[in-house]
């Protein structure tokens, strides 16, 4: 194995072994992850380049951390928290009402930051873009599969691989199937991209023609088992926000100035039309799932409003700095205690209780991360690239903004295999940007940003996605 292509084995290890172990859930999985993606970081000869907001973004975040975790007077304390002030400790002690926690998050983050650089660092690249995108496809593909394979094992088993150790909670894909679903939308996207690539290659001759036959059998398959096990885990928000970014994105995946693509728009059409007909029509369950779309699983009664008024009243006790990363399910008694014997763990909203644990200083730092990408998948800069980059960067578009909207009402990305497949996306959107810009800068011209070839054999390689 070449130390070249080192990186590439290292972040499918993190991506598919995770998929496969669903999402590192005991303290085994998490730390071998650790080590993978310490192991990325230090085979990373030189950073990849990192868009100046996002770097201010990253900045901001490490600060607040660091005063979050940083022991600082009770006097000072009741300034930035004045509604803990009953929960202070005399003396010198953290912003975050739960430290240990904190510091928990912080590493987390920290292995996240590392995926998205090795995602850039793959994107980047011409070979390595098509890697990075097989990766996440197949992570779909080994989801869809062993989702619907296991849905008659119990719980006990984890994806039907292997038993829960070390502490690890029941954690199969029906388990709890809105965090499978978002899986799910962070990956297939990918899947998408591959089918969209290989479509405009199917009128070549040779060994790319065979190429692009594979790529769409094998696009078009992990589409559907995907698509399948969405439907058949039965999450409501799953095919809402999925068939909702569907839409949304849609005139990313178009050529500007080029009209209609009428077969590709077609296709979409037909697959938004078969999700919703089918989700309707021959799964009643799951339609009444729609209708009981604020109402917590496992909570009899508990409906999401109770849980957000709790977050918000928990926010307005420190609203600058928040109660500490990590912390919501140790602070979040003091509003909302249990009540026939269910303790709330988590907001039920993944934004809400980031603005309550970081206040506004994270959520200033969340907007500031979201505004970057925006602008970087913005539909007027998007069209105008050749497919090569407008299908990437509409596959991570979808992916984003399912994402999005589903954790409005969910708390998925708090499941380690979800954060790593949208920093693999976010890493994808920094490659490219970086790879565009410099081609850009170039003296060369540089036809893959250029309009687009008229004629089948005027098109680039596959390999160039």
């Amino acid at each position: 194995m070449q130390r070249i292509h080192l990186h590439r084995w290292l972040l499918g290890a993190v991506i598919l072994g995770n998929t496969v172990l669903f999402a590192g859930i005991d303290p085994i999985t998490r730390a071998l992850t650790a080590l993978l993606a310490l192991a990325l970081v230090l085979e990373m000869r030189r950073p990849p380049e990192v868009p100046p907001v996002h770097r201010l973004a990253g900045l901001g975040l490490a600060a607040l951390l660091a005063l979050q975790l940083v022991p600082l007077p009770a006097a000072v304390r009741g300034l930035l928290q004045p509604g803990f002030a009953e929960l202070f400790h005399q003396g010198w002690a953290p912003l975050s009402l739960a430290p240990w926690a904190t510091l928990q998050c912080a590493a987390s983050i920290a292995v996240v930051v590392a995926v998205a650089l090795a995602a850039a660092r793959l994107a980047a690249t011409r070979t390595g873009l098509p890697t990075l995108i097989g990766i996440i496809a197949a992570s779909g593909a080994l989801l869809a599969v062993l989702g619907l394979s296991g849905e008659a094992g119990g719980p006990e088993r984890v994806m039907l691989v292997r038993d829960n150790l070390a502490g690890g909670g029941p954690y199969g894909p029906f388990a709890n199937r809105n965090h499978f679903a978002l899986a799910l939308e962070l990956a297939l996207p990918a899947a998408l991209v591959l089918l969209a690539a290989a479509w405009r290659h199917l009128r070549q001759d040779g060994s790319a023609r065979r190429n692009s036959v594979v790529l769409c059998l094998a696009g078009g398959v992990t589409l559907a088992i995907g698509g399948a096990a969405m439907l058949r885990c039965g999450s409501r928000g799953g095919v809402v926000f999925m068939t909702a970014a569907l839409v949304l994105t849609l005139p990313l995946w178009l050529r500007r100035g080029a009209g209609t693509r009428w077969p590709f728009a077609v296709l979409l059409l037909v697959i938004v039309a078969g999700v919703t007909t089918f989700a309707w029509t021959r799964l009643p369950e799951l339609n009444e799932r729609f209708r009981r779309m604020m109402l917590v699983e496992g909570s009899e009664g508990a409906e999401r409003q109770d849980f957000w008024s709790a977050t918000l009243a928990s926010w307005r006790r420190a609203p600058l700095v928040g109660s500490g990363l990590g912390s919501y399910r140790h602070v979040i008694s003091v509003d909302k205690p249990a009540t026939e014997g269910d303790v709330l763990e988590q907001a039920h909203n993944d934004w809400l209780e980031w603005a309550s644990t970081s206040g506004l200083a994270g959520v200033a730092v969340l907007l500031l991360g979201v505004a970057g990408l925006a602008a970087a998948l913005w539909p007027s800069r998007v069209r105008r690239l050749r497919f090569e980059y407008r299908y990437p960067l509409a596959g991570a578009a979808l992916a984003l903004t399912a994402a999005a909207l589903h954790e409005v009402v969910d708390f998925g990305l708090q499941t380690p295999l979800n954060r790593f497949l949208l920093a693999a996306w976010v890493g994808l959107v920094w490659g490219l940007r970086a790879d565009i810009d410099e081609r850009r800068r170039s003296p060369e011209p540089r036809p893959e940003l250029a309009a687009e070839p008229a004629t089948p054999a005027e098109a680039p390689d596959i390999d160039q996605l």
